[in-house]
């Protein structure tokens, strides 16, 4: 990103001023300072819901989360690194499991939730980057299921 490490970790953590940019996120609240209320929409009427909580981390370019509740078991580390003063490089881990065994089944077969992770992350690096317009570009992951276009 082309921001200073302070400047990028202090706006990634800003999740309200970018909310609106995320395609098919339906809910993304902060609740307290270390708390996310996080749902989103899949293929073939998925919900993903789960409260996502920071956690502790010993490095300070490091931002650890997990999630509590809801169908979707979910941790990750967001790692920062300064290229030069004027860029960062933000690094996303994740580690995710749907507790639902039929769309468990579902997402290892067509990486629906892989998808959905790519392109809400296209759309926050073109909000950051000050592209004009969000990213909306949405791959159909199960295009047989798609809404017919005329």
């Amino acid at each position: 990103m082309s921001q200073s490490l302070a400047e990028c970790k202090s706006r990634l953590a800003s999740i309200q001023s970018y909310r609106r940019h995320f395609v098919m996120v339906t809910k993304a609240t902060v609740t307290s300072s270390k708390t996310v209320d996080f749902s989103f929409r899949g293929p073939l009427g998925f919900e993903a819901r789960t409260v996502l909580l920071s956690v502790d981390s010993d490095t300070p370019n490091q931002n650890a989360f997990e999630s509590v509740g809801g169908n979707l078991e979910l941790m990750g580390l967001i790692d920062f690194a300064e290229i030069r003063p004027t860029c960062t490089e933000v690094t996303l881990a994740v580690h995710y499991e749907i507790k639902n065994k039929i769309f468990a089944w579902l997402d290892r077969r067509f990486h629906f939730v892989d998808a959905f992770v790519t392109s809400e992350l296209r759309s926050i690096r073109a909000h950051f980057e000050a592209i004009a317009a969000p990213v909306v570009e949405r791959t159909p992951v199960l295009a047989m299921f798609e809404p017919a276009t005329a």
